[in-house]
Parts: C-alpha cells; sequence; structure tokens
C-alpha cells in the first residue's frame, strides 16, 4: 500500500487515466453543449441510391478528373448536389438572428475531417454553387490535406453556411444524429455505401445505398421542407448529369 488517495468517479469507480479536456479538445466540446442547448434540432433520415453516380463517376468524370490530374472521390459530387439542393431549400442555408431568420447570399460548406488525434476540424469549402466539380475536388483534397498535417489555417474554418460529415468510413455505421454545427441551420450525416435490397420496376434487385440524416435547426425549418429536401437531393444523385 503507498497511501496514496484512489481517484475515483462520479459513480465512484476507480480512473485509469484522465485526459486533460484543454485546447481544441475544449473547443470542440463547448461549442457542441451550445449547438445543443440553443438549438432545436430534429433529425430526418433517407437512403439514397448510389448506382448511377457510381457508374457516370467511372464511366464520365474519372478519365476526366486523371487527365487533370486531380483526384476524385465521392465526396466532391454529393457537396455538388448539397449545394444545388440547398439554393433549391434555402432556409437550410440561412441563421437566426435576433429576431429574423436571416437567408444567407454565399453557400460555404463545412466539411468535418477527423484528425489522427481524435479530434474532429470543419474546414470550409467556399462558394460552392460557383465551383466546378473539380474545382471542388482540388479544394476539398486540400483542406482535407491541410487538417490532417496540422496546416489548416483559421480562414480555413470561417464562414461555414452548412456542415457535412461523413462517417461512411466506420464499417457498419449507416446513420447517425449529427448535433447542428450553430449558428447554422443544417448538418448532413453522410454513411458509407453499401449493397443493399431494393425494388425496381416490382422486381428485387441489388442496390448500392448510402444512408442520410439530416439534422435541422426546427425554429428555421420545419420537417416538411426538410425531408423535401433529401428527396431533392436524392433526385439529384439519381441523375447525376445535372452535377456537371
Amino acid at each position: 500500500m503507498t497511501g496514496e488517495a484512489v481517484l475515483k468517479s462520479r459513480q465512484g469507480v476507480r480512473i485509469r487515466e484522465t485526459v486533460p479536456l484543454t485546447g481544441m479538445k475544449r473547443a470542440v466540446a463547448d461549442h457542441m453543449v451550445t449547438s445543443h442547448q440553443q438549438v432545436p434540432a430534429v433529425s430526418v433520415f433517407a437512403d439514397l441510391e448510389m448506382d448511377a453516380l457510381l457508374a457516370f463517376k467511372k464511366d464520365k468524370l474519372d478519365p476526366v478528373a486523371a487527365g487533370a490530374g486531380v483526384k476524385l472521390t465521392l465526396t466532391p459530387l454529393v457537396i455538388k448536389a448539397v449545394a444545388m439542393a440547398l439554393g433549391r431549400f434555402p432556409l437550410l442555408n440561412a441563421t437566426i438572428g435576433e429576431g429574423e431568420i436571416q437567408l444567407l447570399d454565399e453557400i460555404n460548406i463545412g466539411m468535418a475531417v477527423a484528425l489522427p488525434d481524435g479530434n474532429l476540424i470543419v474546414p470550409v469549402i467556399r462558394d460552392v454553387g460557383t465551383m466546378t466539380l473539380l474545382d471542388i475536388a482540388r479544394e476539398s483534397n486540400r483542406l482535407a490535406a491541410a487538417a490532417v498535417a496540422g496546416k489548416i489555417s483559421l480562414n480555413d474554418v470561417r464562414g461555414g453556411t452548412f456542415t457535412i460529415s461523413n462517417v461512411g468510413a466506420v464499417p457498419g455505421t449507416l446513420w447517425q444524429t449529427p448535433l447542428v454545427n450553430h449558428p447554422q441551420s443544417g448538418i448532413l450525416a453522410l454513411g458509407r455505401v453499401r449493397d443493399a435490397a431494393v425494388v425496381r420496376d416490382g422486381q428485387l434487385a441489388v442496390g448500392k445505398l448510402m444512408g442520410a440524416s439530416l439534422s435541422f435547426d426546427h425554429r428555421v425549418i420545419s420537417g416538411l421542407p426538410a425531408s423535401e429536401f433529401t428527396a431533392f437531393l436524392a433526385e439529384l444523385l439519381r441523375t447525376p448529369e445535372v452535377l456537371q
């Protein structure tokens, strides 16, 4: 016996190790608490059909991207589709002001990036609605690499109007209920693309589906238009030619 006091948790359980809640981890924690307390968030869920998008990417877009020396993943295509959907449903690209809802004139999409140390950062792609797919791919690649390398600038994380979080890298993860990134009014969490049973023309088939979870500020937008947003997004992904 050393005579040292045994540290215990609030539940009376011995503590093996403590992890200081400082720096970025503290900032993220405080922001999440603020979002949870101030935003009356509701979530809707959808399965997005990805067959047409995957085929279009492989046959039409990958050769163009390779010729331009750009790494093209699914993320820029989804970002472009989300920007188009936000143009149709501007209440999801809005914020709460003093006694008013402010519809924003820019579509700046933040993409949540998990860092090697377990922290989370949300670099922002600005004016997505004016960018080509290759431009979006270049910028998303730059921001993701800078975030992982710890070289992200303060300007790179400012001014977001909507956030996308991708949990598809975790096997078995289909859905989540993401916290709205206050003061934004919406956040979309995407799962992995998976093989699943679908019905087409009355016949059972195997399709490529991706789970999507949209959380939104219910003060700004109600459930019906939020669900219509996901339906419109699903239609864009089924007709990927419109994303060019």
